[in-house]
């Protein structure tokens, strides 16, 4: 990152991931955080790495775009609470994006409501993945509803990956993830359907016994983890019910994308990215459900109404769901609050 303050327009970001992106590069700054490792996560040396970083940053640029939950505590989400401190003419303009926060009952609950009320005197924007996150977030944390906007996700899936993705499709069915995941409906589903083969990435399986022979359960490297969504037949992504943020998008776009039926139950967000029975099936997350949707995409009379949901499916993450997309939402929101005067500013 440049040690020179943000010129017009420009400003400096955590956001890593749309480093590639010619439009976001050409504005953003990016501050330097420690490589992400999916089995251990941030430590806490790294975490108070990114803490220091952006406090700095915070002298350095007049704008800061930053992501809302990397790590176990949250340390852009400290940082900012610590710059709230600051004489609001001493403060960059801050816009806060990601996946949002499941509260927390008890005394964690308090004290991360405690920081967030901190953090939200510097934040003019929470930049969210879920229309329903625009009024169920501002009940939640106690924040502006007007500081919300809407910034549709996006696939990860290479235009080479998904070209070839049908030539490589297995027998079995697909789902993996930890985070909010609800496999035991899913479980139960895989008991009721013997003739199928489900595997299922993810740690939250360890341990259990009398899983049904036809599961083949286990975390996996991310390498791993896209190469079976990419081969497999249908893919399912089993969120939790009941969640106040979104969560998933990643992996049933990156399935939408690769032309793979994707089952995905009801939860925010989801409404917002699939179109139900037309781009993916949307399901009540029961065992019932999911064992209805697959036997309706393993039904040879529906393949033609398959294939088609399919086609549309990559057709739409293509056109609306890419990175040049997501990053063109993040900085309209960017432009929106660098161009209100001082004053009007809702921080």
């Amino acid at each position: 990152m440049s040690d020179q303050s943000s010129g017009a327009g420009n400003f400096g970001t955590t956001i890593d991931y749309l480093v590639d992106v010619p439009c976001f590069a050409g504005r953003s700054r990016l501050i330097i955080i420690p490589p992400y490792n999916p089995f251990i996560d941030y430590g806490i040396a790294d975490q108070m790495r990114i803490f220091w970083r952006v406090l700095r940053a915070a002298t350095l640029e007049k704008a800061l775009l930053l992501f809302s939950s990397r790590g176990r505590f949250k340390p852009e989400l400290l940082a900012i609470a610590v710059i709230g401190f600051l004489p609001k003419r001493c403060r960059p303009i801050i816009v806060l994006n990601g996946d949002m926060w499941e509260p927390d009952g008890g005394l964690r609950g308090i004290v991360e409501r405690f920081i967030v009320r901190l953090a939200d005197r510097a934040i003019a924007r929470y930049a969210v993945y879920s229309s329903a996150e625009l009024m169920i977030f501002p009940q939640i944390w106690g924040v502006d509803p007007d500081k919300m906007r809407f910034t549709p996700y996006y696939s990860t899936v290479m235009e080479d990956n998904a070209s070839s993705a049908t030539r490589e499709a297995g027998d079995y069915i697909f789902a993996g993830g930890n985070r909010f995941r609800d496999y035991e409906p899913l479980v139960e589903a895989a008991r009721r359907m013997p003739e199928c083969t489900f595997v299922m990435a993810t740690r939250r399986l360890d341990g259990i016994s009398g899983l049904p022979p036809n599961i083949l359960s286990g975390e996996i490297p991310p390498q791993e983890f896209a190469r079976l969504l990419k081969a497999a037949a249908v893919v399912v992504v089993p969120m939790r019910q009941g969640l106040h943020r979104s969560t998933g998008h990643q992996t049933y776009l990156n399935a939408m994308k690769l032309k793979k039926p994707a089952i995905v139950n009801d939860v925010y967000g989801v409404r917002d990215h699939v179109r139900d029975h037309e781009t993916g099936l949307i399901v009540d997350g029961s065992a019932y459900g999911y064992v209805q949707a697959l036997r309706w995409v393993f039904d040879p009379a529906n393949i033609e109404k398959v294939r088609q949901m399919c086609e549309n499916a990559a057709r739409d993450v293509t056109d609306r769901f890419n990175p040049e997309t997501h990053a063109s939402h993040l900085l309209a929101v960017m432009d929106e609050v660098m161009q209100i005067p001082p004053r009007e500013r809702i921080i």
